[in-house]
C-alpha cells in the first residue's frame, strides 16, 4: 500500500506525522498543500477532509484526518510498543500527552506563533498564559526523566515536540527551561529525526 500525506511544511501538526515516518523508515509521497483556510482548501481535499485541517494520512484505502491520530495509527501499523505501549498504563501516560498536544500546545504555543508569524487573530495575552503554564509544568516533569511518557521516546515527544521547538516564532522564551531545552536535544539526536522548518 502507497502512503499520501496531504503536508504544509510549517505545520507542527504535519511536522509530527512526517517525524514518525522519517524515524520509521517508510517512504511516501508527500503532497503540499499551499492555504490554511479551511474554506480554501481545494474541493477534492475536502472531500477527503471535511474539516479542511492537515495533515491528512493516506494508506491504501485508509484516510485519517488528525495528527496524533495518525501517530497512534503508524505506530501500530509499523512501528512498535516502543512508540505506543501496549500496557494500560503505559498507554494511558502517552495519551495524557496527545491531550495535552492537542489541546495546551495548541492553545499556547501554538496559538502564540499563528498570531505573530501568520496573523491570525486571537488572544495572544491568553495564549502566553497558556504557554507559560504549560512550559512550567513541563520543566517540572522533565526534571527527573528524560522523556515526557515513558524512559524511552513515545509519540508523545514527537507530538509535543515541534511547536515548543519553534517557540521563538511566538515571542516565547525557553531559556529558562533547561529541561525542556535538553529534551528537545534529545529528540533531535533520535535516529532518522527531521528538523522543523524555521521561519526565514
Amino acid at each position: 500500500m502507497a502512503i499520501t500525506l496531504y503536508d504544509m511544511p510549517a505545520s507542527g501538526h504535519c511536522h509530527r506525522v512526517r517525524l514518525l515516518l522519517s524515524i520509521l523508515g517508510l517512504e511516501y509521497e508527500k503532497k503540499p498543500m499551499s492555504t490554511r483556510a479551511g474554506k480554501t482548501m481545494p474541493a477534492d481535499y475536502v472531500a477527503l477532509n471535511p474539516l479542511g485541517q492537515v495533515p491528512t494520512l493516506v494508506d491504501g484505502d485508509l484516510v485519517i484526518t488528525d495528527s496524533t491520530a495518525a501517530l497512534v495509527y503508524l505506530a501500530k501499523r509499523y512501528g512498535d510498543t516502543r512508540w505506543l505501549p501496549d500496557d494500560p498504563a503505559g498507554a494511558a501516560a502517552v495519551q495524557r500527552w496527545l491531550s495535552t498536544a492537542s489541546g495546551e500546545l495548541y492553545r499556547g504555543p501554538a496559538a502564540c506563533r499563528a498570531a505573530l508569524r501568520f496573523g491570525r487573530q486571537l488572544d495572544i495575552e491568553a495564549a502566553r498564559g497558556w504557554a507559560i503554564r504549560l512550559f512550567d509544568w513541563m520543566e517540572q516533569h522533565l526534571a527527573d526523566r528524560t522523556w515526557l511518557a515513558a524512559d524511552h521516546a513515545t509519540i508523545a515527544d514527537l507530538a509535543m515536540y515541534a511547536y515548543v521547538r519553534v517557540a521563538d516564532e511566538g515571542d516565547l522564551d525557553i531559556a529558562p527551561y533547561p529541561a525542556i531545552r535538553r529534551w528537545l536535544g534529545e529528540v533531535e539526536a533520535l535516529d532518522g529525526f527531521e528538523p522543523m522548518p524555521r521561519k526565514e
